[in-house]
Formats: C-alpha cells, sequence, structure tokens
C-alpha cells in the first residue's frame, strides 16, 4: 500500500464531486429499454444505505430497491405518467403499475449499484444475459 499524495487527495474529491451530476441508464430485462438514472441528493442515498440494513428479508430489500429506482429515474417521477397510470396518490405505485416483480429486483439492484449502495458486480437474480456492467449501461459523468 502506498500513502494517498496530497494531489491524489485533491483528485479524490473533484471525482466526489463529479460523481454528484452522474447519469447513465439502466436495462428493462427482456425488452431491448433503459430507462435513464441520475445520482440522487446525499440525504436520499443515506436513507437508501439506512433502509437496505434495516431490510429484514427479501421483501424488504425489494422495497428497498424499488425507492432507489424511483428517485434515480425522472422518468418514473413524472408526474402526468403516474396519473396516467392511477397511481397519482402513491407515485411509488409507478413500479409496481410498470414493471414485474423479477424486473424489479433486476432494476432495483442495479440502481442501488448505480447510487454506490450495493458493489458493483452482478445484481441478485439476474440472468446472464440481463446483467449489464457499468461500463454497459453508458453511464458517464457530467460536469455542469
Amino acid at each position: 500500500m502506498t500513502k494517498m499524495t496530497f494531489d491524489a487527495l485533491l483528485a479524490k474529491r473533484e471525482q466526489r464531486e463529479a460523481d454528484r451530476f452522474r447519469i447513465g441508464v439502466i436495462a428493462v430485462p427482456g425488452t431491448g429499454d433503459v430507462l435513464e438514472v441520475r445520482m440522487p441528493p446525499r440525504k436520499a442515498v443515506l436513507e437508501l444505505y439506512a433502509e437496505l440494513a434495516a431490510a429484514n428479508d427479501a421483501a424488504d430489500a425489494l422495497v428497498c430497491g424499488n425507492h432507489a429506482l424511483y428517485a434515480c429515474c425522472p422518468q418514473l417521477q413524472d408526474r402526468k405518467l403516474q396519473e396516467e397510470l392511477g397511481v397519482a396518490e402513491d407515485p411509488m405505485g409507478v413500479v409496481d403499475a410498470l414493471f414485474t416483480v423479477r424486473e424489479q429486483d433486476v432494476m432495483g439492484g442495479r440502481a442501488l449499484q448505480f447510487i454506490g449502495v450495493l458493489p458493483p458486480g452482478k445484481t441478485e437474480g439476474a440472468e446472464e444475459s440481463d446483467d449489464v456492467s457499468e461500463s454497459d449501461t453508458g453511464t458517464e459523468t457530467v460536469k455542469n
């Protein structure tokens, strides 16, 4: 191991700042379609981290993944879409209205990976053909 240099520490901070504006896509399993995802605010990431840590079973983890997917995806937060699907009173219902449990499992895992709550790699429940690495998703850092 080597001691980090002053310049390396500054570069690390710049990377963390750039990560706040990160955007990418998450594939909808079996469709060839993708959803755009954006890094949510730090407070939302910390809440998702706590929610996942408190999950007692697979159902709790699935709900956490759904929350992460919703938090990351501006398309799912569209009020007109929610109204059209009849879930305006419960905006999170958009995830259940659009995706199967299997799709929610895979995409929720990818959302948790995208925001850094889960390590990168194969998501639980994903088939080999459904797994998309960060480089395959078109994830990129956007600087303002």
